[in-house]
């Protein structure tokens, strides 16, 4: 009868545990969910902010190639130019010399025929090479409309879609290609980015490039087109005159080069050749000097946006050893007047490397640090779900409602594995920018941390 008693005492103790266990048990759970969702979501949110820093620092690196590609581009336009004007006053030069040889070959009936036939032929030739280097100079390097102009403009569009707020678009489609709910955007760089490059504007900075170009040029271009002939079975005035047998002969000098004048808004070219003499320029015991005696062949041509100047500033390939003839190509320097002679832009303003305003002019990086987030309600916690009530209910406490993550790219300066091995300093000449993830700094954090909060 007692333990009866006592059993029935004890009946319905077990169901309080019971509960409190179930309400644990179902806390626990809802716990156990809601963090797996937050955990799930944060390392989705953190590999997408990867992703977009990534994309976005690749994004940089391949307007820094476009650049160097550009750039490159345009120092082929200026090297075609100089081709251009060099063809042009060689085929000018060749008809002139052809020309007079046929005027001197009148003495001899039997050459005369042929040399008159090689002279109309090289006038044609002049005249196809002027009007073709008149189209082409205007085609790369006309003013504004030309090849050069569009690259460097080219240049400087492609430069501001690499700012922070185009940076800022890559990396949000990035960011939502992986979720819909997904946002990134890059934080500012106080300017950092804007300071990597700048535009290459006064003339000592156009003094590099030109220095590319003409490093650039075929050995012909470049110059010098010089020869020294002595022309044996020509006497000159001191012949046995002198006890040094190499003045007892006529000289055939040929002289011409193509060069950018210090200005760097104008090409010229200059060929020309003429006999020099030896001869006294005294009566008795005086030395031998030698002079230009007879101008045989003349030729130039510019390419520039002013009126021809008619003069050839400097001495491109020592012309003016053959002074007379040098007079005589600059006097003919405009040609026929081709519109296209008329049409040129001067050494380019490009985009360069702001090497002075680097903290590392070798070896320079340029980060990107962005931001991903997703508001609070698109993590599918307990809470979002609407599951539980009262004290079943857990409430997360995310900054500002949301989950943040944040990740760092850079664009770098590196030679690719196929390339020979050796050290070599950036520069936007040679399109080997490439792009990796870095590990954000304590400056980083604490701008992303001030963001978010």
């Amino acid at each position: 009868m007692h333990a009866t008693h006592s059993r029935r005492r004890q009946r319905g103790q077990a169901l309080v545990l019971a509960l409190l266990l179930l309400f644990a048990g179902l806390l626990g759970l809802f716990f156990m969910f809601s963090t797996g969702q937050v955990t799930a979501s944060r390392q989705r949110l953190n590999n997408a902010a990867d992703a977009a820093a990534y994309s976005a620092a690749l994004w940089r690196a391949r307007v820094l190639n476009f650049h160097a590609y550009s750039n490159r581009a345009i120092v082929a336009q200026e090297v075609a130019v100089a081709q251009a004007v060099t063809l042009t006053s060689w085929s000018k030069y060749f008809e002139r010399l052809l020309g007079n040889a046929e005027v001197i070959a009148l003495a001899w009936p039997q050459a005369a025929p042929v040399l008159g036939a090689a002279a109309a032929l090289a006038s044609t030739a002049r005249e196809l090479t002027e009007r073709t280097a008149a189209d082409e100079i205007a085609a790369r390097a006309a003013p504004g409309i030309g090849y050069k102009a569009l690259l460097q403009r080219s240049q400087e569009a492609l430069q501001l879609a690499a700012d922070t707020f185009g940076l800022g678009a890559v990396a949000n489609e990035i960011a939502r290609a992986n979720d819909p709910h997904f946002f990134a955007f890059a934080l500012g760089d106080g300017g950092a980015f804007g300071g990597l490059t700048r535009r290459y504007e006064s003339d000592d900075d156009r003094r590099r490039l030109q220095g590319v170009v003409v490093d650039s040029l075929d050995p012909f271009v470049r110059g010098p087109r010089a020869d020294d002939t002595r022309l044996l079975l020509v006497p000159s005035s001191c012949f046995g005159t002198t006890l040094d047998v190499s003045r007892w002969f006529q000289l055939w000098r040929k002289r011409g080069g193509t060069e950018m004048t210090p200005d760097l808004e104008r090409w010229q070219a200059v060929d020309t050749a003429s006999i020099h003499d030896w001869r006294r320029r005294g009566w008795l015991f005086s030395s031998c000097k030698l002079r230009e005696s007879l101008p045989m062949g003349w030729g130039a041509a510019e390419a520039t946006d002013a009126a021809p100047l008619y003069t050839i500033t400097g001495n491109p390939g020592s012309t003016y050893d053959n002074p007379s003839a040098t007079w005589l190509a600059a006097a003919e320097i405009a040609g026929n007047g081709y519109a296209g002679f008329q049409r040129y832009s001067g050494i380019e303003r490009v985009r360069e490397l702001d090497y002075a305003a680097l903290a590392d002019a070798r070896f320079p990086v340029s980060q990107v640090v962005v931001l991903a987030r997703v508001e609070g309600r698109d993590v599918r916690t307990a809470n979002v779900a609407n599951v539980g009530t009262g004290r079943l209910r857990l409430f997360e406490r995310f900054a500002a409602n949301r989950l943040w993550s944040m990740a760092v790219g850079e664009a770098y300066f590196r030679r690719p594995p196929g390339e020979p091995s050796r050290i070599e300093y950036a520069s936007l000449y040679n399109p080997w920018w490439q792009a990796r993830l870095a590990e954000p700094t304590t400056a980083q954090r604490a701008a992303a941390a001030a963001y978010a909060n």
